[in-house]
């Protein structure tokens, strides 16, 4: 029996200052193409017209999802007027045959569709969805997940994509447990296809000191957007408590402003930290992975996970870690980080105090993890085995439309 198809599905609409999400898609893309899948032979898929066509790579001719969803809009209002009733059945035609035609182009590549994000280009054509999180349900109604219609997309995306998907992908056990939990998913169709630490590890990437960052400063650093999830706040409010031990610790913050920036900014004058907090911005790999080789922590409060990557970042490079106690973390990490409730700034301060005593004292956990980019592959190939036994229970879609 020939092996399954798989048409991955290139996003190049990710944009880097997204962080993790960026860095997860583009070094998982980069080792599929060098990995020599033993259950299926991939071919890669794309509707950016920018995207150069090859043998290996199709580029899809249309967006129906953008051009269906205009007409589903327009013939909703027209179906209510009997005269143009025959406008909307057209138009209805011109959809389906339009279905049929991308299934029809589809069929002659590929059997399944897989993204390496959690988006969903084709959801009537079978494909493997990537849940990386299902925060709206597994955490608190923060603005990000909950507000500003963002609860609304989520329920699209990260519920219903789910529910049609052939196999979702969940990238710890601790996010399959929340799949299951929070969506009543059937756990045989979610496999736990392991997070990895970035590019950053390697030996490739070189080491670039940010600029106005002193050598021998002393700090700790959070890598994070700025969402209300990341908890700023309560890291910010622990911090004085951290200067009483450390007169001269400071804390360095990097990343992007999703609209929580200025609000944190404000918190760090009413705390009178001015002089202790550096704010960095976005910064480049090379800049991150100087943070992370010299930092006497990294720190990481938020109150969404399951899993996050800085933390296997860290650890893959020496860095000590002290981080929310949620379930996803304890998996990646073990026995290597320092845990406290995101919700108390006390334990905050007392866990990261520990973390920066034992560092100076030299003391580091012992870090051996099963999150590394062979496991993900692995786990990725031996999911396409078991796919294959479910996809080819049927043919192409020409075959059950002429059935």
């Amino acid at each position: 029996m020939r092996k399954l198809r798989v048409g991955v599905w290139l996003n190049e609409e990710l944009n880097p200052q997204t962080g993790g999400g960026f860095s997860y898609y583009r070094h998982l893309l980069s080792e599929i193409q060098q990995f020599a899948f033993k259950n299926a032979d991939i071919i890669y898929l794309s509707n950016n017209r920018k995207a150069k066509q090859s043998d290996s790579v199709y580029f899809i001719k249309w967006k129906p999802n953008i051009w269906l969803s205009a007409i589903v809009k327009v013939t909703d209002v027209l179906k209510n007027f009997a005269f143009l009733r025959k406008i909307c059945l057209y138009a209805e035609n011109l959809k389906k045959q339009h279905n049929q035609k991308l299934k029809s182009e589809l069929d002659r590549r590929i059997d399944v569709i897989y993204y390496l994000s959690p988006i969903c280009s084709y959801p009537d054509y079978p494909y493997i969805y990537t849940l990386w999180d299902i925060g709206h349900l597994s955490s608190y109604a923060f603005p990000e997940v909950s507000m500003n219609q963002n609860f609304e997309f989520r329920r699209i995306n990260d519920d219903y994509f789910t529910y049609k998907a052939l196999m979702v992908f969940t990238e710890s056990n601790s996010g399959k447990q929340d799949a299951i939990k929070y969506l009543n998913i059937n756990e045989n169709r979610i496999k736990v296809v392991p997070i990895f630490p970035s590019e950053i590890i390697s030996q490739e990437i070189a080491i670039v000191k940010p600029k106005n960052v002193d050598t021998d400063l002393f700090f700790i650093h959070y890598p994070a957007q700025y969402w209300a999830h990341k908890n700023h706040f309560n890291l910010l409010r622990a911090f004085p408590e951290l200067l009483n031990e450390h007169p001269n610790l400071k804390l360095i913050l990097t990343g992007s402003d999703h609209g929580n920036k200025k609000y944190v900014a404000q918190i760090i004058q009413d705390l009178k930290l001015t002089d202790a907090i550096i704010d960095l911005g976005f910064v480049t790999i090379e800049e991150l992975k100087w943070l992370y080789l010299n930092s006497k922590g990294l720190v990481m409060p938020t109150f969404m996970g399951p899993t996050n990557m800085p933390l296997l970042e860290a650890a893959e490079l020496g860095c000590p870690v002290a981080c929310s106690n949620l379930p996803g973390h304890t998996e990646q990490l073990g026995n290597y980080g320092y845990y406290f409730d995101p919700k108390s700034p006390k334990d905050i301060a007392m866990q990261i105090n520990q973390m920066i005593l034992n560092n100076q004292k030299g003391f580091v956990n012992s870090y051996i993890s099963e999150f590394n980019i062979q496991n993900t592959l692995i786990a990725i190939d031996n999911a396409f085995a078991e796919i294959s036994t479910i996809r080819f229970c049927w043919g192409t879609n020409e075959e059950i439309l002429t059935a």
